[in-house]
C-alpha cells in the first residue's frame, strides 16, 4: 500500500505547476502580441497618408519617424504661427532631456481612429488637433517642475471634414540620462485597438500573474521541504513577474504610488534579476562553485541593491548596467564549475539533459534581453527573461519529479534490502547453531585426551598410547582451525548482524586509523585521514569498518615506507559519499588488474578474498567499488554509500 501511495503521490506533485504553466503558454500562444506580424507605415517627413489604408481589418505600427524638436515644448499654436523651428534630421536625431514630437495623419474625412502607446519616458502631455488629450506627470523645461509618471495611453482620433489629423507630444525626462523617444505606436478603428489592448494586457497579466502563483507554490514548498533551490525559484519568479513593467506600473504599484520608488523598484529586480537566476542554477549543481566567486557576486549584488536604493535616479541604469556585467562574470565562472562537475561524474542523464536545457534557454534570454534592451521599447517594458523563466521551470519541475521519483525508487530498494538481510540474518542464526554443534566435537577430544595425557604424565605412566593422543590432539586442533578459518571467510563475506542506519563518517574514519596505524607501523607506513567532516552515510558500520581495513591491509602489503591515505567526499555527487583508499606502493599488474575482484585471484600469495568480499559489502551498500587509478605512483581505490537515509 505504500509503495502505490507513493506512485500516485509523485505525479502529483508536478500537476499544478504543469497547470499553470499549460494555461500561460496556451494565453502566450493563442494572444501574443504578434508584432512580428503587424505592418509597420512610415511617416515621410512628419506625415504619415493613410487615405489609401482600410484599417477596420487590422492594426498597422506607426514607425518612429516622428519630426522631433529637442529642447522646446511647441503647441498647436507655434506650429500655426510659424514660430517652432526646423525638425531635427533623422541622421542627427539625438535623445535630448525634454522636447516635442508631432505627427500629422492624412485621413479620409469624418472617420474615428484610436493609437495606443506607451507614454514617452517619463513626463508626457499629448495634443490632437490642438486640443490636450492626455497627460502623464508634468511636463518642464528643468528637474525642479517636472514631475516623472509613465503608462498606458490610448487616444481617440477624428479626422473631420478636412481629413487631417495633428499629434503633438511634448515630454520631459530628467529620471535619468537618456532623452525621450516615441514607443512602438499602434493605429487603427477603436475597435481593433481595444482588442488588441484586452490581447496584450491579457498576455502580460497572464504571464506575470502565472509567475506569482509559482512563486506562492514554490514558496510553499521550500517552507515544508526546508530546500534552498525551491526559495530561490520562489523568488526568481517573484522577481520575474516585477521584471514586466506593463505589469508593475499599471497592475501592482498604486496609481498614487511615487514614481521615484516605483521606478527604483523596478531598477532594482532588472539589476539583481540575472545574478539571482545564477544562484539558481549553482544551487543545483553542489560543489561546482568555489566559495571566492560566490561571496564576490553577493558582495556584488548586495552593492547593486544599496546603490539603487540610495543614489539619484540619473546613475540607476549605470548601476545596473555594472552588475550586469558582474553577473556576467560570475556566469563564466558557473560555466566553467558546471564543466567540471559534469567530467568529475562522468555520467550525463535524462535529468541532467532537463536541467542543462533549462538553464540555457534561461541563460539565453538573459543575453538577448542584455543585447536589445537598449534597442526595442518591447523588450524595455516586458523583458524576454519572463518567457525563458516559464520553460526554464517546466524544465526544472520535470527534472525534480523525476529526482524524486529516483530517490523514492531507492528508499523502496532500500527497504526491500532490509528485509531481505532480515531474512539473511534468520538464517545465518541457524547456521550458526548448527556450525557451534559442529565446533563442540572436536573441542570435546580435544579436553578429554588431553586430560588423559595429563593424568598420565602426573602418575609417569607415559606408554605408547601417549604420542598417539598427542597426534589425536593435533589432528582435531588442525580441523578446529579449518572450520574456523571458513567460519571467518563467511562472516566476512557475509555479515551476521547486517543492520543498516545513519553512520557518522568522522567517527568511522578515526576508528579506521586507530585500527590501520599499528598495522601499517611494520612495513614503516604512515595513515592519515581526509574528509572527516563529510555528510553521513546509509550503511553498516562494521561492515564499512571491514572494507577499509581489508582495503588498508591490501595497501599496506604493497607499499613499503609510504603513506596510506583514507579520505571521503560528499561534493562529488548529490546521492553517494566517495570513499577513497590510496598507497605509494608500486601498483597493480595490468594482466591481474581485469581479475583484481575476483575470488582467489592473489599476486602475492594470499587468499585472493579480501577485495572480493569488500565489493561484496559495498554492493549491499548500493555502491560501486572500482580501482580508480593505479601505477608506478600507487594505487587508489575508491567506492561510493548511499548518503543518509532519505526520508519517506
Amino acid at each position: 500500500m505504500r509503495t502505490e501511495k507513493g506512485k500516485q503521490s509523485r505525479p502529483g506533485w508536478l500537476l499544478p505547476v504543469a497547470a499553470v504553466l499549460l494555461i500561460v503558454l496556451t494565453v502566450q500562444l493563442l494572444y501574443g502580441r504578434g508584432q512580428g506580424s503587424i505592418r509597420g507605415l512610415k511617416p515621410v517627413d512628419g506625415v504619415l497618408d493613410i487615405t489609401g489604408e482600410d484599417l477596420s481589418r487590422e492594426v498597422v505600427n506607426i514607425v518612429n519617424s516622428w519630426d522631433h524638436y529637442p529642447g522646446a515644448l511647441y503647441t498647436s499654436a507655434d506650429f500655426a504661427a510659424g514660430g517652432a523651428a526646423l525638425p531635427q534630421a533623422a541622421e542627427e536625431r539625438d535623445e535630448t532631456r525634454y522636447g516635442t514630437y508631432r505627427l500629422v495623419i492624412l485621413a479620409r474625412p469624418e472617420q474615428y481612429y484610436a493609437l495606443c502607446s506607451y507614454s514617452i519616458d517619463y513626463c508626457t502631455r499629448v495634443f490632437v488637433n490642438g486640443v490636450e488629450v492626455a497627460s502623464f506627470g508634468t511636463v518642464a523645461d528643468n528637474a525642479g517642475e517636472s514631475v516623472p509618471r509613465i503608462g498606458y495611453m490610448t487616444i481617440p482620433l477624428y479626422s473631420g471634414e478636412s481629413g487631417q489629423i495633428e499629434i503633438i507630444c511634448q515630454y520631459a525626462n530628467f529620471v535619468h540620462r537618456d532623452g525621450g523617444f516615441i514607443q512602438p505606436t499602434y493605429l487603427s478603428t477603436p475597435q481593433n485597438i481595444e482588442e488588441f489592448k484586452a490581447g496584450n494586457d491579457l498576455v502580460s497579466l497572464s504571464l506575470s500573474g502565472g509567475l506569482l502563483v509559482l512563486f506562492l507554490y514554490f514558496l510553499l514548498c521550500a517552507a515544508v521541504q526546508r530546500r534552498r533551490d525551491f526559495l530561490l525559484l520562489a523568488v526568481c519568479c517573484l522577481m520575474m513577474a516585477l521584471r514586466d513593467q506593463n505589469f508593475l506600473v499599471i497592475h501592482v504599484m498604486p496609481p498614487y504610488a511615487s514614481w521615484y520608488l516605483t521606478y527604483r523598484i523596478f531598477i532594482t529586480v532588472t539589476a539583481l534579476l540575472p545574478g539571482m537566476v545564477l544562484l539558481l542554477l549553482g544551487s543545483m549543481y553542489p560543489g561546482a562553485m568555489k566559495k571566492l566567486p560566490l561571496l564576490l557576486h553577493g558582495a556584488a549584488m548586495g552593492a547593486a541593491a544599496v546603490l539603487t536604493a540610495v543614489l539619484p535616479t540619473v546613475w540607476l541604469v549605470t548601476v545596473c548596467g555594472a552588475a550586469w556585467c558582474c553577473a556576467g562574470l560570475y556566469l563564466i565562472c558557473l560555466c566553467w564549475g558546471v564543466v567540471q562537475y559534469y567530467l568529475r561524474r562522468k555520467a550525463f542523464r535524462v535529468v541532467d539533459i532537463l536541467t542543462v536545457g533549462g538553464a540555457a534557454v534561461l541563460i539565453a534570454s538573459i543575453l538577448l534581453e542584455a543585447i536589445y534592451v537598449n534597442e526595442s521599447s518591447v523588450v524595455s517594458r516586458y523583458g524576454v527573461m519572463p518567457c525563458g523563466m516559464l520553460i526554464f521551470v517546466l524544465l526544472i519541475a520535470v527534472s525534480i519529479s523525476l529526482q524524486t521519483q529516483a530517490q523514492a525508487a531507492a528508499l523502496a530498494e532500500s527497504r526491500s534490502r532490509g528485509e531481505l538481510l532480515e531474512r539473511m540474518n534468520a538464517m545465518n542464526l541457524d547456521f550458526l547453531h548448527q556450525i557451534a554443534h559442529e565446533l563442540k566435537t572436536p573441542l570435546t577430544v580435544i579436553s578429554g585426551y588431553a586430560q588423559l595425557t595429563g593424568l598420565q604424565i602426573a602418575a609417569n605412566h607415559i606408554s605408547s598410547e601417549t604420542p598417539e593422543n598427542l597426534k589425536t590432539i593435533q589432528q582435531e586442533a588442525l580441523r578446529l582451525s579449518d572450520m574456523v578459518t571458513k567460519l571467518m571467510d563467511y562472516s566476512h563475506g557475509r555479515e551476521s548482524e547486517a543492520r543498516f542506519g545513519t553512520v557518522e563518517v568522522g567517527p568511522l574514519l578515526e576508528s579506521v586509523r586507530a585500527i590501520c596505524t599499528p598495522m601499517c607501523l611494520k612495513n614503516g607506513n604512515r595513515v592519515t585521514i581526509q574528509g572527516g567532516d563529510c555528510a553521513g552515510v546509509f550503511g553498516n558500520r562494521e561492515m564499512l569498518l571491514q572494507i577499509f581495513i581489508n582495503l588498508a591491509v591490501n595497501a599496506n602489503r604493497h607499499t613499503k615506507n609510504g603513506v596510506i591515505t583514507i579520505s571521503a567526499s560528499d561534493r562529488e555527487d548529490r546521492e553517494y559519499v566517495v570513499f577513497r583508499v590510496r598507497d605509494t606502493g608500486g601498483g597493480i599488474d595490468e594482466e591481474l588488474l581485469p581479475h583484481v575482484f575476483d575470488k582467489g585471484c592473489s599476486g602475492d600469495g594470499g587468499s585472493g578474498l579480501g577485495l572480493a568480499i569488500c565489493r561484496e559489502a559495498v554492493e549491499a551498500h548500493g555502491g560501486i567499488l572500482e580501482v580508480e587509478r593505479t601505477g608506478p605512483e600507487g594505487t587508489v581505490f575508491a567506492f561510493t554509500v548511499l548518503r543518509r537515509e532519505l526520508e519517506p
